[in-house]
């Protein structure tokens, strides 16, 4: 996971929705910042961590740590 990755899972924990995460990163001139990427961000991470949901998603990382 690069930083992007490690950042959109700490908002995501925080209970922000892409939107507002596409607005986080706008704001912070952090890249990728549009609602698509971020979705594809998050899918991807589903995927390569086999999480279903995000909630189960945000527990798999959560137990890692």
């Amino acid at each position: 996971m690069d930083h992007a990755d490690k950042r959109i899972v700490q908002l995501l924990s925080k209970g922000y929705i892409t939107p507002e995460i596409s607005d986080y990163f706008i704001k912070n001139d952090l890249a990728p910042s549009s609602v698509s990427s971020i979705e594809k961000r998050i899918k991807a991470m589903k995927k390569a961590h086999g999480a279903k949901t995000l909630f189960h998603l945000a527990v798999l990382l959560n137990s890692k740590k």
